[in-house]
């Protein structure tokens, strides 16, 4: 069924004359008869009784007004959404981030985004760095933000910042005395580890392998802000990322390990062949990119 037909019918059923009808839709008035003929054809049944000086819907005519009505509207609104979809302004918007990076800039970005697009329903998970790029792939989010992911993957990492990690101590830790903690230093302390895989925790790794030092792994724990809450309690030290420090526990002191100079990109990712060009990433993009620039 042609959509211009039933546009077509609308406006003569309310105009009640195929010339006044013809008049407002610019068409000759022949091109609407013969829309009409083809309507009446495909459906098997009369729409207008034109024995009358002005014509008159038949009862199938009025059935069908009443569903052409509803069918126009709905096509006006679907194309409203899908208007608003292409301009970003509508639709919805899956971010996985890990933890450190959410801490410091999420409600500022999340209030500005809401300020802007309030019509976009946005979804935040906290996620760890691997199950960021795991769901990347499969299609659970359309945006992470976290370390770089593998190579070969189908994602594209853009970086905004580089990150280094620092010792959280129990404030009256003997290490605090010291003018310089090495790496050395924590072969014999309870070290509090994210849980394996983590971006930092290979890397950390790799640094006490690279000095044939022995990692004395005391707990892995899967959150940032319990290793905090546990140096505070005394139940060991924790190497993690600064930017996870920024809001410490009292009673807790950050120091930098001398060897371990590390510096690990935090950035955007996203797939290399986006199912769909949503707006509401670059949008979302744009906003993070500025807050870590201004922070």
């Amino acid at each position: 069924m042609d959509l211009r037909h039933l546009q077509t019918f609308k406006v003569i059923a309310e105009a009640g004359s195929f010339v006044q009808a013809a008049e407002r839709l610019q068409y000759a008035q022949s091109t609407l008869t013969l829309q009409i003929q083809q309507l009446e054809a495909e459906l098997g049944i009369e729409l207008f009784d034109r024995r009358r000086r002005k014509i008159q819907l038949t009862a199938a005519g009025h059935t069908l007004l009443i569903h052409t009505q509803h069918i126009l509207n709905q096509v006006e609104q679907m194309q409203q959404d899908l208007s608003d979809l292409a301009a970003g302004e509508s639709g919805s918007l899956r971010v996985g981030m890990i933890e450190p990076i959410a801490r410091l800039y999420l409600i500022d970005v999340m209030h500005a985004f809401r300020e802007r697009y309030p019509r976009i329903r946005l979804t935040i998970e906290i996620l760890s760095t691997i199950r960021t790029h795991e769901q990347l792939t499969a299609n659970q989010i359309d945006l992470g933000i976290s370390t770089p992911p593998p190579a070969n993957v189908g994602l594209i990492f853009e970086p905004i910042l580089t990150e280094t990690p620092v010792l959280l101590l129990p404030k009256n830790h003997s290490l605090q005395q010291q003018d310089e903690i090495l790496l050395s230093d924590l072969c014999a302390e309870c070290l509090l580890l994210t849980e394996s895989p983590c971006a930092y925790r290979t890397a950390i790794e790799q640094a006490f392998m690279a000095r044939g030092l022995p990692l004395a792994i005391g707990i892995e724990i899967g959150s940032l802000e319990i290793i905090k809450q546990a140096v505070q309690q005394g139940v060991g030290v924790a190497i993690m990322p600064k930017i996870a420090t920024y809001h410490i526990p009292d009673d807790t002191v950050v120091r930098h390990v001398k060897d371990l100079n590390l510096h690990m990109p935090l950035g955007l990712i996203t797939r290399e062949v986006p199912l769909t060009q949503s707006k509401a990433v670059q949008a979302f993009s744009s906003l993070f990119k500025q807050a870590a620039a201004d922070a």
